[in-house]
């Protein structure tokens, strides 16, 4: 069986060797907190709503079309915060993409990029404790994410802002949204607030991950693949 993982690591060593995220455009973007966004968000349901173009599990989700036109569909229905994918290969992402929105929009944007399971499975140079404490030496709010129980325990040493749960395993792309629920229902898991990814689609979806103790939602490809990109989202902002 293909481990995408793999796949997906080595893109991102080409993108570093290349020197992909070297000179990224400069802009001003004053700094905005994703985890208060979601701990005040005054909506039923915090949506961190995410553009891609593309994914090693989906394909070609959406032919091209304008970021910012896009992140204003998503911000008109109601999410909380927007995700930018970066990754130019698997997922056709830019990191002008990320730039463009950010100098338009009045809400906390996440850039997304592929590190996740990296750190355990021995594939990176550095450790997720390092990489953290860089982060906030740069001021950046830390979204720590696992897709599994064990992994998810240990992001407590890390004390990030707001912790992740990966429905999606990288390795084989399968999704469960079993994988959230069976992490909160587990008594030892760090506090914080909680963002649940990945296999989110439905209203129906929502609700269910909002009962086992989901704080908010990252959602892209649902949103990116419907006609009406407005409309999806308030559909998951009011679930």
């Amino acid at each position: 069986m293909r481990d995408h993982l793999m796949v997906l690591a080595r893109e991102a060593e080409w993108r570093v060797k290349n020197g992909y995220y070297e000179n990224p455009p400069r802009v001003y973007h004053p700094k905005r907190s994703l985890r208060i966004a979601v701990r005040d968000c005054n909506r039923k349901n915090p949506v961190i709503a995410e553009i891609k173009y593309a994914s090693p599990s989906e394909g070609q989700i959406r032919s091209f079309d304008c970021p910012t036109r896009i992140a204003e569909e998503m911000l008109n229905g109601g999410a909380c915060a927007l995700s930018v994918l970066t990754a130019p290969d698997s997922f056709q992402g830019a990191l002008v993409n990320l730039s463009d929105v950010a100098v338009r929009v009045d809400v906390p944007v996440l850039m997304k990029d592929i590190i996740v399971e990296l750190f355990e499975r021995g594939l990176a140079t550095t450790t997720m404790s390092e990489m953290t404490s860089e982060a906030k030496k740069f001021g950046l709010e830390v979204l720590a994410e696992a897709c599994s129980a064990e992994n998810f325990i240990g992001l407590k040493k890390l004390e990030p802002d707001l912790y992740g749960i990966n429905n999606r395993d990288l390795s084989s792309l399968r999704v469960n949204l079993e994988t959230t629920e069976e992490i909160l229902s587990r008594k030892d898991g760090p506090g914080g607030l909680i963002v649940a990814e990945s296999g989110i689609e439905t209203s129906a979806d929502v609700r269910r991950l909002r009962a086992a103790g989901a704080d908010a939602f990252l959602v892209g490809t649902a949103i990116m693949k419907a006609e009406n990109v407005k409309e999806k989202v308030r559909e998951l902002v009011e679930a």
